[in-house]
């Protein structure tokens, strides 16, 4: 298996994260599936360190640990008014129950485990949003008028989680933050440049087919919440 079959040139990377033209053409879906897939794992690799040793000085599997952490903001948070029935304090107490509980594994391998599954959940979550996000933006490419296939799309748009790669430092306080805030904001640069190239849409109908589908996501997210805060009102009134 030759490599160059799965990953684009560094020379196509650069040009894309340059905003080039040239960045953007003779590369194929699976090289932007490989080059997706490579970038994820190296991104996650200082968050996984990171929850490696945190889990591990908490001698617990990492969601235990997480939720073990969370329980003193728990206590500040104005929770009665979310859910009336419990109090912080019974919140608090069982959160600190549940990462108590025994463990079959020891608590340096458990945390090892736990940690190395969210590294390996970052490359999957990269390909399930540069295919599902990737798909409402073709559609919305189809209602503006582009005609494009779905592979030079995609091989051009996977070119976006290059600059991603900043995201990978968030663990690193207040300047990765920063960083990943860059990232993130390059990366949309890079897809808005990618879909132009490829659909040869004009900038502004290239925006808006990227943006809607950002828009649809807002208002399903803000409606189920909000239907999510109303049962529980409504529940917790009943009683």
């Amino acid at each position: 298996m030759n490599i160059r079959h799965w990953l684009p040139t560094p020379q196509k990377m650069s040009d894309a994260v340059q905003l080039r033209a040239s960045g953007f053409t003779e590369t194929t879906m699976r090289q932007s599936l490989g080059m997706v897939f490579l970038l994820g794992l190296l991104a996650g690799f200082l968050p996984f360190l990171v929850n490696w040793q945190q889990a591990a000085s908490a001698g617990t599997a990492l969601p235990l640990a997480r939720l073990g952490a969370q329980a003193s903001l728990i206590q500040q948070a104005p929770l009665d008014y979310v859910f009336p029935l419990f109090s912080p304090a019974q919140i608090v107490e069982l959160f600190q129950l549940i990462a108590g509980l025994p463990q079959p594994l020891p608590g340096w391998l458990a945390a090892f485990f736990s940690a190395l599954g969210e590294w390996i959940n970052w490359p999957l979550r990269w390909l399930a949003l540069w295919i599902v996000y990737g798909a409402l933006v073709m559609v919305c490419n189809s209602v503006l008028g582009a005609t494009c296939r779905l592979q030079p799309f995609f091989a051009a748009t996977g070119f976006a989680s290059a600059p991603l790669l900043l995201v990978g430092l968030s663990p690193i306080p207040c300047f990765g933050r920063v960083c990943a805030l860059v990232g993130v904001i390059w990366a949309f640069v890079v897809y808005i440049r990618a879909n132009e190239s490829v659909t040869h849409l004009p900038r502004l109908r290239s925006l808006a087919a990227v943006l809607l589908p950002l828009l649809f996501i807002l208002i399903v997210t803000l409606s189920a919440i909000a239907l999510f805060l109303l049962s529980v009102y409504l529940f917790a009134t009943e009683f």
